[in-house]
């Protein structure tokens, strides 16, 4: 079944289920959890199921372009979310204004309202599917639209100014593409829309200016996905609107390369920062950028998403899956090939049976980890060292108790523990790539890891990848000390594979297929104990962690382990 049936099929299937389930408002209580508990999980639930139905009843209308009930359905779902108390999460809003109080009101004489990510988006959606859809839908709710797009998001934004819009990272082109998107299709005097445009375009530089000339999404590939996505959806229209073409910024060109730079095979990913272990490519956005580019890889049609409509129930993401998936365009495997980006600190060595990458950068990155020369190894259709990626969104998770999270402090990645002080958050611990060596057989990685911890010495971290028939990575930690600490542990986050000890130096992980863990027992003592993380799908998820203990400590200390698949 080809990639465009499988979705369809998939739409009309969660179209039908949709019909037929009765939809509630969101209670009062649910709408203050944040406030009172810092959860975000039943309030979001509820505002992102009614956003997946609008989604889906417009992609069915898209399709089905005649169909009158189909266009009554979308229709509900657009009244509903026109009287929402909020388009925006409560986890981002600003109390002051959707919640001001009667003397407020009384000076501003109108309610006043936040613009986060999903306000923004939301606007985009409606202003697109009202105008995609003209004369489909009630002229009424046409109107509405208008209106509560005008009072909620072009208003505020006209009368002030918001964080987001000097933000390097997703919120400026996701919050900025989405106003502009919105504006281009519903403002239509021009000095107005001029003047909105020119904004967003200066939010869209502030966006590009948080990546590296080499393109490294440093966020995560998904929020490569949304970040990026945004940029090139508002592009696209005012490209198309205005005659403004910002793909010709070379820096363009380098972020639209970087999903090939990103992934381990198949569907597995490079995950540092806030990513999960698996992904799949959109392919109709590959699509358009092989269009823009051509150097753009396309991937094999069979890893891509098929459930186009995501967890949040995003329109503009989903409509475009269909719109730009180009059918006589054909794809293949990741090409194996090794990529250093640089500037961004990611080395991915990458061929059919194995793959390794690493890190270097700093620990202030957008959706930080403390993660400085963190490994990851895949082998034979396996991952042995891994990432834990991100963790369950909360209040607690973007706040001070951020690196209470396994996950997001130094205790859940593959870094030492020196005197039982782990890395810390800030810029100022950072490590750097000293060099890079590739070549057919081995690839050989040094990073200077000194400044990463508060502790006077110099650490310097060797690594060797051979990538021959039976992978290796040799690794090496090389420590000197002014003073000698009274503890050093290695560690290192596994996947959650059953393991055995085997012949006092050699740890083996895996069942079919397996890694052999090589140490020196007279000078590191071993332990391996099975945890697990709420991940950020609120699900458990359980990994091994192995650390090995110093038995001898000295001025200088060489560190030395072998990570061999078998």
């Amino acid at each position: 079944m080809s990639w465009r049936k499988q979705v369809l099929k998939k739409l009309r299937a969660d179209a039908v289920r949709f019909e037929q389930e009765k939809v509630t408002e969101i209670d009062f209580r649910t709408y203050r959890e944040f406030m009172t508990t810092g959860e975000r999980e039943a309030y979001e639930k509820q505002y992102f199921y009614r956003r997946k139905r609008a989604t889906t009843f417009g992609l069915m209308l898209y399709e089905f372009p005649d169909d009158k009930h189909v266009a009554s359905l979308l229709e509900n779902e657009i009244w509903q979310i026109c009287n929402e108390f909020t388009w925006c999460l409560p986890a981002h809003m600003d109390q002051n204004r959707e919640e001001q109080n009667y003397q407020k009101y009384q000076q501003m004489k109108h309610l006043a309202y936040t613009v986060d990510l999903f306000a923004a988006e939301t606007a985009f959606m409606l202003a697109e599917m009202i105008t995609m859809f003209k004369g489909k839908l009630d002229p009424f709710i046409e109107e509405k639209v208008a209106i509560e797009v005008d009072r909620r998001v072009f208003t505020p934004f006209k009368q002030e100014t918001f964080h987001w819009e000097r933000a390097t990272h997703n919120w400026a082109s996701v919050c900025g593409g989405s106003i502009g998107a919105a504006a281009i299709y519903l403002i239509e005097n021009k000095e107005e829309r001029r003047t909105i445009l020119t904004r967003v375009n200066q939010t869209m530089n502030s966006y590009l200016s948080g990546f590296y000339q080499d393109g490294g999404c440093t966020e995560g590939y998904l929020y490569w996905q949304y970040g990026f996505g945004f940029f090139c959806y508002y592009a696209d229209l005012l490209k198309k609107a205005e005659q403004i073409n910002l793909f010709l910024d070379p820096k363009v060109k380098q972020i639209a390369l970087f999903q090939e730079k990103i992934f381990l095979s198949g569907n597995h990913i490079v995950n540092f920062s806030d990513a999960p272990a698996q992904a799949a490519p959109q392919i109709g956005f590959t699509h358009y950028l092989h269009q823009q580019f051509l150097e753009v890889h396309l991937p094999d049609e069979d890893l891509a998403q098929t459930n186009i409509v995501d967890h949040c129930g995003r329109w503009a993401p989903a409509i475009r899956e269909l719109q730009w998936y180009d059918a006589s365009l054909k794809g293949s495997d990741w090409p194996e090939q090794n990529y250093y980006l640089k500037e961004s600190a990611i080395f991915l060595s990458r061929n059919k049976k194995s793959c390794f990458a690493v890190k270097a950068g700093h620990n202030q990155e957008p959706h930080n980890h403390n993660d400085v020369g963190q490994l990851i190894l895949y082998g034979k259709n396996q991952l042995f060292l891994r990432d834990l990626g991100a963790g369950q969104y909360n209040k607690d998770y973007f706040n001070h108790n951020r690196y209470q999270f396994i996950c997001n402090s130094a205790e859940g990645h593959s870094v030492p523990v020196i005197d039982g002080i782990y890395q810390q958050e800030g810029e100022e611990y950072r490590g750097e790539f000293l060099k890079v060596e590739q070549a057919d057989a081995t690839d050989r990685v040094l990073i200077e890891l000194s400044q990463a911890y508060p502790n006077d010495m110099r650490l310097l971290r060797e690594l060797n990848w051979m990538h021959t028939e039976q992978s290796e990575l040799q690794f090496i930690d090389t420590y000197q000390f002014t003073d000698s600490p009274e503890s050093l542990v290695e560690s290192f986050i596994l996947a959650d594979l059953p393991y055995k000890w085997y012949e006092d130096k050699c740890i083996l992980v895996g069942d079919e297929v397996s890694m052999e863990i090589h140490y020196d027992s007279d000078f590191w003592q071993p332990a391996m104990e099975r945890k697990y993380f709420i991940n950020h799908s609120g699900e458990k998820e359980w990994f091994i962690h192995m650390l090995l203990t110093c038995k001898s400590i000295q001025p200088v200390i060489e560190a030395e382990f072998r990570f061999k698949l078998i």
